[in-house]
């Protein structure tokens, strides 16, 4: 399946900052820094553990893009990262974080998304991980 495409059916599913899907949660990553990168991250409950499934539209090519779980919201977040999630290359990362969505669910936290290693002080991505209540 296409990376546009995923990003489109994931957009008909998600009217709200993060949205449910069956057991799974999307959040919309709002661009940051007029970076006019956008996208979703999909969280997919895995037992004790969690798997990570980002979708970045704008990315440069050849750049890989740090990305990490923070705790706080994009607007506050705290600059340590919580949980390291694989770096972006081409727009896509995979990551199975060792703890469980409810875990994470547990505090306020947001997925950020980095211009790239050697600049990681600029977040080019942000998107709040909130459940549905």
């Amino acid at each position: 399946m296409s990376r546009l495409l995923m990003i489109l059916i994931l957009a008909s599913v998600s009217a709200s900052p993060a949205q449910a899907l069956d057991d799974a949660l999307t959040v919309k990553l709002e661009a940051m820094n007029n970076s006019g990168q956008s996208g979703f991250a999909t969280l997919f409950p895995e037992g004790e553990k969690t798997r990570v499934v980002i979708e970045l539209l704008n990315t440069p090519p050849g750049v890989a893009q740090p990305a990490h779980i923070h705790a706080g919201r994009c607007d506050t977040l705290d600059k340590a990262p919580k949980w390291p999630l694989e770096a972006l290359k081409g727009g896509r990362s995979v990551t199975l974080v060792p703890v469980s969505l409810d875990a994470i669910l547990q505090d306020k936290t947001a997925i950020n998304i980095h211009k790239s290693a050697a600049e990681v002080q600029v977040y080019v991505a942000c998107g709040n991980i909130v459940g549905v209540m």
